[in-house]
Parts: structure tokens; C-alpha cells; sequence
């Protein structure tokens, strides 16, 4: 099957289906809407059903774009077994995608493996630069290994470095908070 354009328009339709998923069932979660995140979750299963049936018959850049699908979905779903499988399988096409390795990171988090979440975000850093998001992520990640002072640092620099974001100034605040 490989990467013949007909493929590639499917897997690009499918992305954007599956990106509008993910959209509306984060939004149900937050609006406590049962009914349509049932109706998303079925819809879900089915864009993974498709992947799983198509995923084997990729192989290059088609094939990490699938698994990349694959590891989205999984990750909405909270199956992070799964999501680290397939980002597994991305990584080895697209080592340096920042949008793959911040995925990836939120999985490593998930998962408690919070050694190889910092060095996913350090990567990501490197390949993509700081942003407040990023930043906070390393934060999080430091202080979930006891390392403070560390995420202070990252913090106060973050903030020195985008005075206007109020998140990274918040999150400062409470780990002053926890600290005290």
C-alpha cells in the first residue's frame, strides 16, 4: 500500500476527524456530558478500528503518521500503555517532532516514568524552544522528582522570560505554597 496519494488524503482526513474527536470529547468530559461522550467514544473506536486495520499495511512516513494517530487516540482514551507504544513506534521515524515528544511527555507523566518524561522534554526544549507550556511541563516534571528548587528555577526564569503568562506564575505560587 506504502504512500500512494490516495492513502495520504485518507490518513489527512482522518487526522482532522480525529482531531475533532479529541476536541469534543475533552469538552464533554469538562461539561459532565455523558451522553455526548458516549456518542465521541463510539466514534472514536471506529478511527481506531480503522488504524488498527491500516497501521500493518503502512510502511515510512504514512506508517508513522498512523501510529502518531494511534498514540492521540490512545491518549484521550487514557490507555497509556498504548499511547507509549505507538509514540514509540513515531520516534523511531521522527525523533525530533515537538509535537510528538510534548504527547509523548503528557504519556510519560501518565505513566509515573517521570525520569524519561524530563528527558522528553528536555528534547522537546531543544528541538522546539521554550514556551510558558513547555516550561511549566519541565516544571511539573521537577517537582515530581523532588526537585524543587530545580522547578522554581524554571519558573522564575519562565516568567522573567514571558512576564505577561499568568499560568507560570500561579504554578510558582503554588509550589511556594506546597514548600512552606
Amino acid at each position: 500500500m506504502g504512500s500512494d496519494k490516495k492513502i495520504k488524503a485518507e490518513l489527512v482526513r482522518k487526522s482532522e476527524e480525529l482531531v475533532d474527536l479529541i476536541e469534543g470529547f475533552e469538552e464533554g468530559i469538562q461539561e459532565n456530558d455523558e451522553e455526548a461522550c458516549s456518542k465521541i467514544s463510539h466514534q472514536l473506536d471506529q478511527v481506531g478500528f480503522y488504524l488498527v486495520d491500516l497501521i500493518p499495511k503502512l510502511t515510512g512516513d504514512d506508517f508513522a503518521y498512523a501510529q502518531f494517530m494511534m498514540g492521540s487516540l490512545c491518549s484521550v482514551l487514557r490507555m497509556w500503555p498504548q499511547a507509549e507504544e505507538a509514540y514509540n513506534e513515531v520516534l523511531g521515524h521522527w525523533p525530533d517532532h515537538v509535537g510528538l515528544l510534548n504527547e509523548y511527555f503528557i504519556c510519560l507523566m501518565e505513566l509515573e516514568r517521570y525520569q524519561d518524561a524530563l528527558s522528553v522534554i528536555n528534547r522537546s526544549i531543544k528541538q522546539g524552544g521554550e514556551t510558558p507550556d513547555v516550561l511549566q511541563n519541565k516544571a511539573a516534571v521537577l517537582a515530581r522528582l523532588g526537585k524543587t528548587r530545580e522547578a522554581k528555577m524554571v519558573l522564575i526564569n519562565s516568567s522573567a522570560k514571558f512576564p505577561d503568562d499568568t499560568e507560570t506564575r500561579e504554578m510558582l505560587a503554588e509550589l511556594d505554597r506546597m514548600t512552606v
